[in-house]
């Protein structure tokens, strides 16, 4: 029997173990290993503590029956029709379950609160930075949403135990297709069930927005899109960056060919999902670079190494219409907006925690070098050198991510140095400038999802806290835009473009000039050039 307990704080929480041969799964589709947890707020009343937990217990047992059904090859596909339809019946049975007694209203809203969280928790960099780019909330959509919010749906809406009381063991494809179709009816109906509540019962027009579910689908054989995403991974091993931006595509192309597999995917099938893809959220231009370009890479590689007959993305192209530029400083800040961010960040007195240390530094250290921000918040004290007087910054893949893979060294600007912030960099000492390392990172440990890492998550921030600033051109990036200023502006003072590369970390354009990199005593002389931003 699992044990119902009180924690000091007042809480009520009970643990169950997770069975050895199920462990991976479970972790896979509910986010726990070994195991499972439930946990209620202080003031919810025994009874219904107890009723919970018998609820909760039941759930668990069903999840590991319906793990060890699909292992046996007893789980099922689903069309996206279906699988719709499916959550008709989902929800239908689950407002039935409470509807006659569903306790207190607060219950309720706070489960309705709790799920617009874990939402808002996955919301993208683009959203957080600015609200107002996606006002339709689309990104709640996007594949790489729809899986992190998977467990907690399963959780609340008790998934298991519903299809146990269908009869219904699903393959994983068609378990995430139904998982997320309950995730768009899920606030609807704890809506519904907070109206029961507070005596509201009167007609409810949700049900009648579901399709009619239908027996009778024929299971896909051979290799998923799914499969060679996975094999791609493991064998070019690809950046992380990379690795988290594509498993998006993966996801949701696993889903639309999910009765097909990857080698029934025909030519004309994939020209019509790619173009498909293209909506007034999701352009053109990023169907072709991201969408299109992860696609054909990766089944290009499975065609080399005969894992598909064919690479159905070979021949699909993307137009891109010309983007009308409104901006007459193109990507680059005006001196308006670059004296605004610059203002703000000098206005911040004291720098010791590294929000304030990032909101502080990073825009001038974009400012002063073009480099990429997220090179500049994964800095470390110990990347910043005294070379007898020269001051520099080393960029390098050991503190995180670079572009180009490539370390590279670069001078710090005088006006960096007057400014103080050496003397930050010596009192941080030598670990990350910019966010907290003095605890460890949760790592993971799957290939497939890779972690995000902290100088990441202070990019975004402080994007979000650019934008709270006033600077809200959606042409304009919040933060890369200093490195296109940073060009424009060392090109107007006459430093020379294979210094203002080097500088910047861009790829010489032609041969010739690989050669012979410029060392950082050349760099920092022709920085020297570079003027001091004026903020009167």
């Amino acid at each position: 029997m699992v044990a119902l307990n009180r924690a000091t704080d007042g809480r009520w929480f009970a643990r169950k173990g997770i069975p050895e041969d199920v462990r991976e799964d479970y972790q896979r589709l509910y986010g726990h290993k070994r195991e499972a947890h439930l946990k209620l707020p202080p003031d919810t009343p025994k009874h219904e503590a107890k009723a919970r937990l018998g609820e909760w217990e039941a759930e668990v047992e069903t999840r590991i029956a319906t793990l060890r059904a699909q292992r046996n090859g007893e789980g099922q596909p689903l069309t996206r029709l279906n699988a719709i339809a499916l959550a008709g019946r989902w929800y239908n049975w689950f407002v039935k379950q409470h509807a006659d007694d569903p306790g207190p209203a607060k219950r309720w809203r706070q489960m309705g609160d709790y799920f617009i969280e874990v939402l808002r928790d996955e919301a993208p960099d683009s959203y957080e930075e600015d609200p107002s780019s996606d006002p339709h909330g689309d990104w709640e959509k996007e594949p790489e949403v729809r899986e992190a919010v998977r467990p907690h749906v399963a959780e609340m809406a008790r998934l298991a135990t519903f299809l146990a009381s269908e009869g219904k063991a699903l393959n994983p494809t068609a378990y995430a297709l139904f998982a997320d179709a309950v995730s768009d009816s899920l606030l609807p109906a704890i809506s519904v069930l907070e109206k029961r509540a507070n005596g509201d019962y009167s007609r409810d027009p949700t049900p009648d927005t579901f399709p009619t579910f239908a027996d009778g689908v024929a299971r896909p054989s051979g290799v998923t899109c799914w499969d060679l995403f996975e094999a791609f991974v493991h064998a070019t091993k690809p950046a992380p960056k990379t690795v988290a931006r594509w498993r998006a595509v993966f996801l949701e192309m696993q889903r639309e060919f999910a009765e097909v597999g990857a080698n029934g995917i025909t030519e004309d099938a994939a020209r019509k999902w790619v173009h498909g893809l293209i909506t007034q959220e999701r352009q053109a231009i990023t169907v072709r670079e991201v969408w299109l370009s992860s696609s054909r890479r990766v089944f290009g590689w499975a065609r080399e190494h005969k894992r598909v007959l064919q690479n159905p993305f070979k021949e699909v192209r993307v137009d891109v219409p010309r983007k009308v530029q409104t901006r007459e400083d193109g990507r680059s800040f005006t001196d308006a907006e670059a004296s605004t961010i610059l203002k703000a960040s000098l206005a911040i007195p004291k720098s010791a925690t590294p929000t304030e240390r990032t909101r502080r530094w990073v825009p001038w250290l974009c400012a002063y070098s073009g480099a990429r921000p997220g090179e500049i918040t994964q800095l470390r004290g110990v990347d910043v050198e005294d070379r007898k007087g020269l001051f520099v910054m080393k960029l390098t893949p050991d503190a995180g991510t670079i572009k180009t893979a490539r370390p590279r060294t670069v001078p710090i600007h005088e006006h960096l140095v007057a400014q103080g912030f050496i003397e930050m960099v010596k009192q941080v000492g030598k670990g990350a400038l910019f966010y907290n390392d003095k605890t460890p990172q949760r790592v993971s440990d799957d290939p497939l999802k890779p972690s995000r890492s902290r100088a990441d998550t202070a990019r975004a921030h402080l994007g979000e806290w650019v934008r709270g600033l006033g600077v809200i051109d959606p042409e304009l990036s919040p933060n890369h835009a200093w490195r296109h200023t940073f060009k424009r502006i060392a090109d107007e003072v006459g430093i020379p473009e294979k210094m203002n590369d080097a500088i910047t970390g861009h790829t010489q354009a032609t041969e010739g000039r690989k050669y012979g990199a410029p060392k950082p005593s050349a760099m920092a002389e022709a920085l020297m050039k570079f003027p001091r931003y004026k903020l009167d």
